[in-house]
């Protein structure tokens, strides 16, 4: 028997090098700025985080060196998606860092900017462990979402801890660890819901960059 994938939304992982960039220095940085204002969001009305959104400036400042590995890490992924093509050209950004998130609304990261397209998005698991904090959360994209109702009874029988399950549900999560990135399609809306599972010295971090193609 054959089976396909048919409209599938791929999401990428990689490892970004802890050695590579000064973590400690950014942690430090990202710290300081939360203890200022623990919920420091011009985002959204709804959410309930610290993040520097709009404001890169109170970034922490070893973002060149955090740069280079992510540029490193975006080249890769998009080298296996467009095969060394010469015709696409793309260029990223890093827009946020988010810190000890409690709940961030969906959204997506989709738009576009003159000639340029978003197509992917980046998490990157700067501070993280699973037993207090909470993964991204992916919402399921196809139709097939909008009638959960008729899937339970087929959703009780299935593993929702396996990804290859997640059509039959109206979200789920990929599998994470700190320095983990994940590289997504920027149209997938996503949620943070109880981002800190427990009290924990802690911190959960993110860093966060969009990667738009030129069209």
């Amino acid at each position: 028997m054959q089976t396909y994938s048919m409209f599938p939304s791929q999401i990428y992982k990689t490892r970004i090098d802890p050695k590579s960039y000064d973590k400690e220095e950014i942690i430090r940085t990202a710290m300081e700025n939360y203890e200022k204002d623990p919920s420091k969001n011009n985002w959204d009305d709804e959410s309930d985080l610290h993040h520097c959104y709009g404001t890169m400036y109170d970034a922490p400042p070893a973002l060149k060196s955090l740069s280079s590995s992510y540029g490193k890490a975006i080249d890769e992924c998009m080298d296996s998606i467009l095969k060394n093509h010469k015709k696409f050209e793309y260029r990223w950004k890093m827009v946020n860092f988010a810190v000890n998130t409690k709940y961030m609304a969906p959204h997506d990261h989709f738009y576009r900017i003159g000639e340029w397209q978003s197509t992917y998005s980046c998490c990157h698991y700067i501070s993280y462990h699973w037993k207090y904090h909470s993964p991204t959360r992916f919402l399921n994209p196809l139709v097939i979402a909008q009638y959960h109702r008729n899937l339970v009874e087929m959703s009780n029988l299935l593993d929702r801890n396996a990804i290859d399950n997640s059509t039959y549900f109206v979200d789920g999560t990929a599998p994470v660890e700190e320095d983990d990135m994940i590289i997504f399609p920027s149209y997938l809306k996503h949620v943070v819901k109880n981002g800190m599972k427990r009290e924990s010295d802690k911190p959960r971090i993110l860093g966060v960059a969009n990667i738009d193609w030129k069209v």
